[in-house]
């Protein structure tokens, strides 16, 4: 409650200091005509479009999904860490975007500033309509995860980002890229055990791997603070991987609580004091590692597998090196290593991740023009659109056989369709983070999209985590609740508390234990108890 006083007064300051102008904070597009052309305007929310946002004009894949639906999209970007907030200013000041990307159903933690039930309480919702047959994969989509959607009053307000096709996908969530050529100079092979892997770390920092005499190098790091030993907690806490929530002894309590994660507390402590954690973790802002990584400096960066992330840190690899330096010849990944019960464990996902809320000033047939949009791109067309371009333009098929027409002499497809059309940063994700097995095998059009390199790994590590480890156990139910929120059990709260016990020389496990005396003195029991009767009152049981 403290922070949405708060943030309702910035609200009040911005409105009255700068008269809705100087801050833009404006309402809505109309609704009717464009001065182009005689199309609806539909704003969209999202996260990182500032490309798109910023554009000097529309770029072709733009143009024609507005010429095909006969609409007008105006680009909203959203930052990863404010966007929450963000919206609540959107609200109050009457300027939600009529589509925009959110995390209240899909959240895991129940952390959001502003949730579902304020927004509905406020009137600024508008559900999905109850026939959805004229969107056959948008209904498809809603039937799967009725379930986990469906709102309490009998609604669904939010449409769902599946995250993949096949649950072992998942397993490339969770990562671990390394310098190979650095373990070759400093005579390593690559580590087995968790000890291999926190000495290997601190060699990486200790010991001039890149043989410059210049003490310039980091061991390990991850590309989101709140993520930290993600990967590494599968071979530790395996249920621990990630902030969220568990079932354990008899109740639902967040990871956190379990007896194990002192572990993974005290491993993270250990990389710390040793050197291996990078000794800026705490102040580096999400993706910061990723571009230690590209800039060389960085031995070991935990992060994901998945072709297009890899694909990512390659691009980055490129801006600072030349081809003399093939990213190729210096990267490689890790297996996960076993467990205390000499198991082998990989990540797991909820079966959607974030969605699609709709404004309640959405109209009828607005509405119809999104959900159109939203089943061409979950459609086979519209997925070769965002994977592989325009045909003609940007590929054209031969005897049956795919041919990119761009030039891939330095750069993957993916990136050079990113660069040619920034709208792909909003389609590519708009229906669904949506990745099926076909993506992480390695093909002729797979290697044009991503690169030979991100797809060998890709295709590697999932086919060895497909058939060596078991995905970690998730409430899954549970996990989708609608939960209350809390001003102090967060995950801003969680990754600072984290950072003061790692960067402490006192014992890790009594510094965390202390932590957690702390919140329990201000409430996380019957916070926790609440949660649970809120599941028990949903027929939610843990196993």
């Amino acid at each position: 409650m403290k922070r949405l006083i708060i943030l309702l007064l910035l609200v009040a300051l911005l409105l009255s200091a700068t008269g809705c102008q100087g801050n833009k904070i404006t309402s809505p597009p109309s609704e009717t005509i464009s001065e182009d052309a005689d199309r609806m305007q539909i704003s969209m929310g999202f996260w990182d479009i500032q490309s798109m946002v910023n554009a000097a004009g529309k770029d072709a894949i733009w143009q024609m999904i507005e010429e095909k639906f006969e609409i007008e999209i105006q680009p909203v970007n959203l930052n990863w860490s404010d966007y929450n907030e963000r919206y609540l200013i959107m609200a109050i000041s009457g300027s939600l975007p009529d589509i925009f990307a959110a995390t209240t159903t899909s959240v895991t933690s129940g952390d959001n500033v502003l949730q579902m039930s304020d927004m509905l309480a406020r009137d600024l919702l508008r559900p999905l309509p109850e026939d959805l047959s004229a969107y056959p994969l948008v209904e498809k989509t809603v039937n799967e995860l009725r379930d986990f959607i469906t709102y309490e009053d009998g609604n669904i307000y939010a449409f769902p980002r599946k995250s993949f096709e096949e649950p072992e996908l998942a397993s490339s969530d969770a990562g671990m890229l390394v310098r190979k050529d650095w373990l070759e100079n400093l005579g390593l092979g690559k580590p087995e055990t968790l000890e291999d892997f926190i000495a290997m770390a601190a060699a990486f920092a200790n010991d001039d791997p890149d043989g410059n005499g210049i003490d310039d190098t980091i061991g390990y790091n991850c590309n989101n603070q709140l993520v930290l030993g993600k990967w590494l907690s599968l071979g530790i806490a395996p249920e621990c991987n990630i902030y969220s929530w568990i079932d354990y002894d008899g109740r639902f309590i967040p990871t956190y609580l379990h007896p194990e994660y002192q572990n993974v507390v005290a491993t993270l402590w250990k990389l710390y004091q040793e050197g291996g954690l990078d000794p800026e973790f705490y102040q580096k802002k999400a993706n910061d590692a990723v571009y230690d990584f590209g800039r060389g400096t960085l031995g070991a960066l935990e992060y994901k597998v998945s072709p297009a992330t890899i694909a990512e840190a390659e691009m980055y690899w490129n801006k600072y090196h030349d081809e003399t330096e093939k990213f190729s010849d210096h990267v490689t990944y890790l297996n996960i290593f076993p467990a205390p019960d000499g198991n082998r464990y990989s990540n797991s996902s909820s079966v959607f991740w974030s969605e699609t809320l709709i404004s309640a000033s959405v109209s009828d047939e607005k509405l119809d023009k999104i959900l159109q949009l939203y089943d061409y791109l979950l459609s086979d067309d519209g997925l070769t659109l965002i994977r592989i371009g325009l045909e003609g333009s940007d590929y054209m098929i031969e005897s049956g056989e795919y041919k990119s027409l761009l030039d891939t002499s330095e750069d993957n497809v993916s990136s050079l369709l990113t660069t040619k059309y920034p709208s792909l940063y909003l389609f590519t994700s708009l229906a669904s983070w949506g990745g099926s097995e076909m993506d992480f095998f390695v093909s002729p059009e797979n290697n044009l999209r991503y690169g030979e390199t991100s797809m060998t790994i890709a295709q590697e590590s999932y086919l060895w985590n497909k058939e060596n480890t078991q995905l970690v156990r998730r409430p899954i139910e549970f996990l989708h609740m609608i939960k209350t929120d809390h001003e102090e059990f967060n995950s801003k709260s969680f990754a600072d508390k984290l950072a003061q016990v790692i960067v402490s020389e006192d014992d890790p496990i009594t510094g965390w234990q202390a932590v957690i005396a702390e919140w329990q003195e201000a409430g996380l029991n019957e916070y926790i108890e609440n949660i649970n009767h809120m599941a028990s009152s949903s027929g939610i049981k843990p196993k």
